[in-house]
């Protein structure tokens, strides 16, 4: 009966101390992410403005990535939408600064908005000044017309201007 007892605490002790091998003698790098933060995400990201109780817009993601500090996210295949406006805006990439509530897009922009199509390489919001920019070459295509040029300015009062090198086309 004691050889068993021996043979059984002998066992148990074996097995910590084989468990305890396993769990701490990993990579250091291992070690140090489990007991550091690390970024995080959200699949299928949602962020709603509500204005008196209506969706004003509704940013969506398929995935966001936050960094270290979690105040910016790095997003994934996003959509804006703003119903009031009847604005559709996709785009491929894009940052979202969650303190300042700035976002920055880029790559494959399409912008819609009441019949018109509004392509760019990037736009960025800035809500405490309300405006819409672009740097880069920006395409407004609409029924009858084609309108381009490089830069864009874009007010909150929907005044919309096209900085340098601007050309209109009518068919």
């Amino acid at each position: 009966m004691i050889e068993f007892f021996v043979k059984y605490v002998g066992a148990m002790i074996l097995c910590l101390l084989v468990l305890s091998y396993i769990l701490f003698s990993g990579e250091k790098e291992y070690r140090l992410g489990v007991s550091t933060k690390t970024n995080s995400y959200i699949e299928g990201l949602r962020i709603v403005n509500k204005k008196n109780g209506v969706d004003a817009w509704v940013i969506s993601a398929k995935r966001a990535d936050f960094t270290r500090d979690e105040t910016v996210a790095n997003l994934n295949t996003v959509t804006v939408d703003a119903k009031k406006e009847e604005l559709i805006l996709n785009a491929d990439s894009g940052t979202y600064n969650l303190t300042t509530r700035e976002i920055f897009l880029k790559d494959n922009i399409t912008m819609r908005i009441k019949g018109s199509v509004i392509s760019a390489k990037s736009l960025s919001w800035d809500p405490s000044r309300e405006t819409l920019t672009s740097p880069d070459r920006v395409q407004m295509d609409g029924k009858k017309f084609r309108i381009e040029g490089d830069g864009l300015m874009a007010t909150q009062d929907q005044k919309v201007k096209l900085i340098s090198n601007v050309k209109a086309t009518f068919f």
